[in-house]
């Protein structure tokens, strides 16, 4: 499911991304040209996991249990570290993330003019919202436990976020820079009684 602005959050949200500061535009963490033409990109999101094999590559995973994308090619490959090791299939210019023993195409649009926002709901609520202060709405709607959901938003510009259930505000984000040609990665996780979440931005092994 893509989220849905109305017109008057679009307006903000641009106007937003044109008073951001001018220095932003000169991005780190771009998303990066592959090394084949066909080549896709495949990272592991695992809390409490300190690093995984991605297709014979280790990589080490952050606090909030993300790793960096590796690059792929097309076909089966083997996750290691999680789930006691796990064949996968993957496609060809595509972004994918392992988490909860599944392998999900990652809603990342790779455009130069916006910076993706990726949601990933680790907890047992039913369905969460990432909502944006600013803005006044929510920004994903209703991402299902296990599940995943994206957007792709004008930028530069900085949002803060709340995760919540319905009325409940489960979790609180610091302000979060959303910058050109890059991937803001959030992983809500936890159990009943405590969630929280992690913002980042999507990094790519070397």
């Amino acid at each position: 499911m893509i989220a849905r602005f109305t017109s008057a959050t679009l307006a903000f949200l641009s106007v937003a991304g044109a008073a951001a500061p001018a220095a932003l535009a000169q991005d780190g963490g771009l998303y990066p040209d592959p090394g084949a033409p066909d080549a896709s990109f495949v990272r592991v999101i695992a809390p409490d996991t300190l690093s995984a094999t991605i297709d014979g590559q280790d990589v080490d995973l952050t606090d909030a249990g993300v790793s960096p994308y590796v690059e792929v090619s097309p076909g089966t490959l083997v996750i290691d570290g999680v789930e006691d090791g796990r064949e996968v299939e993957v496609g060809a210019n595509m972004h994918y993330t392992f988490a909860g023993g599944t392998l999900v195409e990652d809603a990342v649009r790779d455009s130069p003019a916006q910076a993706d926002l990726l949601l990933y709901n680790l907890t047992d609520r039913a369905g969460v919202d990432l909502y944006a202060v600013e803005a006044d709405t929510v920004a994903l709607q209703d991402v299902a436990s296990g599940g995943h959901d994206g957007v792709g938003l004008k930028a530069p510009l900085t949002l803060t976020f709340e995760v919540r259930d319905g009325q409940e505000t489960l979790a609180a984000l610091a302000p979060v820079d959303l910058r050109r040609g890059t991937g803001t990665t959030v992983v809500v996780s936890g159990g009943a009684g405590e969630v929280s979440a992690d913002a980042m931005t999507s990094t790519y092994a070397e």
